[in-house]
């Protein structure tokens, strides 16, 4: 028994020495700068191993947690996702056919091309690497974590990305719709001397152009007001979005205030109209609301009356409008007084209400607005 308690002790004894060896050794070696943090030089072959196989084994199990993802292949997800990797990860992880910048090259780690990342990575792994990011990487988390509906939009263009040649990917990326414009707004919205970022027609188009995807809206028609409220509430992050907030975040006041003025001047396309059965009933939720669900009628705010204060949603595209519903059903954008006064409304809406609603003011423009809720109801009259 003696015996046996003076193993133990010993034992005790000698792995707390080499605990405290190995403590005094890890600080010794951290103190001393021994280690080359330089990116010029590679980690050592056991430091890459080691972290490769914590960031492999850590996406693993944290993108086991992402919700199933929506349907990835809509070619409108994926034409957001692609305008959104032209304005914002073409810098660091080049265009298809195009070598990797030389200076982005020489980090440590280097960005990969993402030509054959579906390969290495299932949806939920692309959607949360999007999403969160990668310490350590220089792989930057999405500017709004409550915007998962832009982040499955860049995850179903990645899923895309390797059927893509280098024309496809800059058709698809609207790459060449920039050009000179005739006046200071005009040239801003398509070559602002900000950053490519900023270049708005090549998403939203202009008035001879449609946005490149039903979940962009065309700008043309709204107020210089709104608009201007809209970028200003992007730039501080009141208005949640990852892909608006680091293009509003460049601009300065002058530039908004000219973006605006340009916007607010110019025409839209009109959208393809929905369903007729849909439009009819979204015509009815428009004018009269539905009691029963507390909801009230969309032209209360809507009408041409009001879009001093509220925005113009006539001939937006029904994709675009019935997923910004979405995303206040969802809680993404209720940090303005605008928004909460939009998010209550938007959770009573049922699933064939959105679409509904999306239908009819997808199918007018503002002319054919009432200039009140009351000049409607006398209509039906």
């Amino acid at each position: 028994m003696r015996l046996r308690e003076l193993r133990l002790r010993l034992f005790v004894r000698h792995t707390g020495m080499l605990v405290t060896l190995a403590f005094v050794a890890g600080v010794v070696f951290v103190w001393s700068g021994f280690y080359n943090v330089a990116a010029s030089r590679d980690h050592w072959v056991i430091t890459t191993w080691i972290l490769e196989q914590v960031r492999v084994r850590s996406v693993a199990t944290w993108s086991y947690f992402v919700e199933d993802p929506p349907p990835l292949d809509d070619p409108h997800k994926i034409r957001l996702g692609a305008a959104h990797f032209e304005g914002g990860c073409v810098s660091c992880h080049s265009r298809p056919g195009e070598q990797t910048n030389a200076i982005v090259s020489h980090m440590l780690p280097p960005p990969p091309l993402l030509d054959n990342a579906r390969e290495h990575l299932s949806p939920k792994e692309l959607f949360w690497t999007v999403k969160h990011g990668l310490k350590y990487t220089a792989m930057p988390a999405w500017p709004s974590q409550a915007r998962n509906d832009e982040v499955w939009a860049l995850t179903a263009f990645l899923l895309e990305l390797p059927e893509l040649s280098p024309e496809e990917y800059r058709h698809l990326a609207a790459v060449d719709r920039v050009g000179d414009g005739p006046d200071d707004g005009a040239k801003q919205a398509r070559a602002s001397e900000t950053v490519a970022l900023t270049q708005c027609t090549r998403c939203h188009g202009d008035e001879t152009s449609p946005p490149i995807s039903d979940l962009i809206p065309a700008l043309g028609g709204q107020t210089q007001a709104y608009l201007e409220r809209a970028l200003v509430e992007y730039a501080e992050g009141t208005r949640p979005s990852g892909i608006m907030q680091p293009v509003a975040g460049l601009l300065g006041d002058d530039e908004i205030r000219s973006l605006a003025a340009y916007y607010s001047e110019t025409d839209m396309t009109a959208p393809p109209q929905g369903d007729p059965e849909s439009i009819t009933r979204g015509r009815a939720l428009a004018q009269e609301g539905d009691p029963e669900r507390g909801v009230p009628a969309c032209l209360a705010c809507h009408s041409r009356s009001r879009f001093t204060s509220f925005p113009n949603i006539a001939g937006l595209s029904q994709g675009y409008i019935a997923a910004q519903l979405n995303v206040w059903r969802d809680g993404g954008r209720d940090l303005t007084v605008h928004g909460q006064i939009m998010a209550p409304i938007a959770r009573r809406l049922t699933d064939e209400q959105v679409e509904d609603a999306a239908a009819y003011f997808s199918s007018v423009n503002a002319a054919e607005l009432p200039g009140s809720l009351a000049a409607s109801s006398a209509v039906d009259r």
